[in-house]
This record gives C-alpha cells, sequence and structure tokens, in this order.
C-alpha cells in the first residue's frame, strides 16, 4: 500500500461527519431513554400502584432516583461500549464513515469507551467545544479521543 493510499485510510474524521454520526445515533439512545424510562414506569407502578403514583408526579416529584440515572447511564454506556469494542463503530458511523480505533489502529477497551463516555458529557453539554476542539488541537484529536487514548478515522467508501 502507497503512502498516499495508506494516509488517506487513516485521515481524521472531519467535525462534520462527527456532528452527524452523533446526530444519528443520539436516536437511538433517546429510544434506549425511552424504553429504560418506561421499564422504570412499570417498576413504580407496581411498587406504588397508579393513585399513589399519580399523586407523586402531581405534587411535582420525579419518580427517578439514583437507580432509574443509574440505569439509565449504564444502558447508554452498553451502547456504545458494544459497538466500540466490537467493530469500532455505531450504527450512526457506519453511516457517516467513521471509526473509533486505539493507537494501534485496533479496537477500543472497556476503559477506553467509559472514559470516552464519561467525557462526551462535558463534550457535548457545552455546546459540542469538545467535539469543536479536533478542529485547533494538532493531531485533530476531540476532548473524547485525547482523553480516551484513541481516534476517530474517515474511512471513505472503497
Amino acid at each position: 500500500m502507497s503512502d498516499t493510499s495508506k494516509k488517506k485510510h487513516t485521515q481524521p474524521a472531519p467535525v462534520w461527519r462527527r456532528l452527524a454520526a452523533i446526530m444519528y445515533d443520539s436516536f437511538l439512545v433517546l429510544a434506549i431513554m425511552f424504553l429504560v424510562g418506561f421499564i422504570n414506569l412499570g417498576i413504580q407502578m407496581k411498587v406504588h400502584g397508579a393513585e399513589e403514583l399519580k399523586a407523586i408526579t402531581e405534587s411535582g416529584q420525579s419518580i427517578g432516583g439514583p437507580f432509574f440515572y443509574a440505569a439509565l447511564f449504564l444502558s447508554i454506556f452498553s451502547f456504545f461500549a458494544f459497538f466500540w469494542s466490537r467493530r469500532g463503530q455505531t450504527l450512526g458511523m457506519q453511516a457517516w464513515h467513521i471509526k473509533i480505533v486505539d493507537r494501534e489502529g485496533g479496537y477500543i477497551s472497556i476503559g477506553q469507551c467509559l472514559i470516552r463516555t464519561l467525557t462526551a458529557i462535558p463534550a457535548l453539554l457545552l455546546c459540542g467545544l469538545g467535539v469543536f476542539w479536533s478542529l485547533w488541537d494538532r493531531e485533530h484529536l476531540s476532548w473524547q479521543d485525547r482523553f480516551s487514548r484513541s481516534r476517530t478515522l474517515y474511512i471513505p467508501k472503497p
């Protein structure tokens, strides 16, 4: 493989592709969150009964709690970890031809997946600053890339 061809297959993913994949995957994550929410609602109905649950929600109290939020996080993390550690790509990343790799070009570990997931929270909540960071980073790494010791690459169509 020539240096030009090799470089073409290892170039950093452009920000617009990263954002497009994030948007695509956000719909899948939203569906997961709804599923976890419905399961929580069913559990709360069993525990409290319909009338008491109605009174709780009408008073403005949350039916969430630490177990619900932990289940939400674990569900979202599991979604990303499953795809990143096995294929390097979520469904959105497949659609936009980008891939997460470790520094040697292989799949990332579960630990790296956890760091990426945790880093994505502030990276996205700060108006995407952590993703846009790759525009100024000399290696074109986002916060998630840098902290998890991974890279987001553009994989052109064969």
